[in-house]
């Protein structure tokens, strides 16, 4: 997967066999070898001509047809707006990738005080804030206890993400329907957040309003949660309207 990775990163100039045995650690006669593979696979293309590598055309199908499940990020643009200016708050769209969550997008309220702890593109492991509990809860528990695991020394340096902590977070957020970090992370930061689901039933994305603890306090919490649950249920009929198309088509 570094090997592809690589040739990825050199899609539009080619690569050689060399850098791509220099940029993933390889000798070459191995790097050759598993570039054989990838391109039996039909994942590489290579010019005899040039002598370079470049990714092949079942690549591109590959992410358009994942690309689907990452619509998301479009289809929740308007809701991620109303919530930043009903709340004035920080908005976070959250996405499952393998173990970990990456911060998909972020809208900042009006509000003049900003909880920014997260960039578009960042990624922490799952379990770790509000977003990586409610994604974690909605796995079942075996699946729970090894992405805990794989993460146990990243989630150690937050106390209260440990291993006992973590299920009790589990069990709060699958009996709330959401999950609350109340200055656990950060002692003036607080965050809600719950997950989306889409077809099938999977949880894939969330989305968190983030503030300053003392605005994350009832009745007002409450209040939040009621604006999370509307935008939510909106967001998954056009993700379910979406697939229905794409069915129908």
């Amino acid at each position: 997967m570094e090997l592809l990775d690589a040739v990825v990163a050199h899609a539009v100039e080619g690569v050689s066999l060399g850098t791509l045995a220099g940029c993933v650690g390889l000798s070459k006669p191995t790097a050759h070898r598993l570039l054989s593979g990838l391109r039996n696979a039909s994942l590489v293309d290579y010019d005899a001509a040039t002598r370079l590598f470049y990714p092949a055309f079942k690549l591109h199908r590959m992410g358009q047809a994942a690309g689907a499940r990452f619509d998301v990020v479009q289809l929740a643009s308007a809701g991620l707006d109303r919530l930043a200016h009903e709340t004035g708050d920080t908005i976070y769209l959250v996405l499952r990738s393998g173990d970990f969550a990456v911060c998909a997008a972020r809208t900042s309220g009006a509000f003049p005080i900003k909880t920014l702890t997260l960039n578009v593109g960042d990624v922490r492991p799952l379990g770790l804030g509000s977003n990586g509990v409610v994604l974690l809860a909605a796995q079942p528990d075996e699946e729970c206890e090894r992405i805990a695991a794989r993460h146990i020394d990243a989630l150690s340096a937050y106390p209260a993400f440990d291993a006992t902590s973590l299920r009790h977070h589990i069990r709060d957020a699958r009996t709330d329907g959401y999950a609350l970090n109340q200055g656990l992370m950060l002692p003036e930061m607080a965050a809600v957040a719950m997950g989306i689901r889409g077809p099938g039933g999977r949880v894939d994305a969330s989305i968190s309003v983030a503030a300053i603890t003392s605005r994350m306090q009832k009745p007002r919490l409450s209040s939040i949660v009621q604006l999370l649950r509307d935008e939510i249920a909106g967001i998954e009929r056009l993700i379910t309207a979406q697939s229905d198309q794409r069915r129908a088509a």
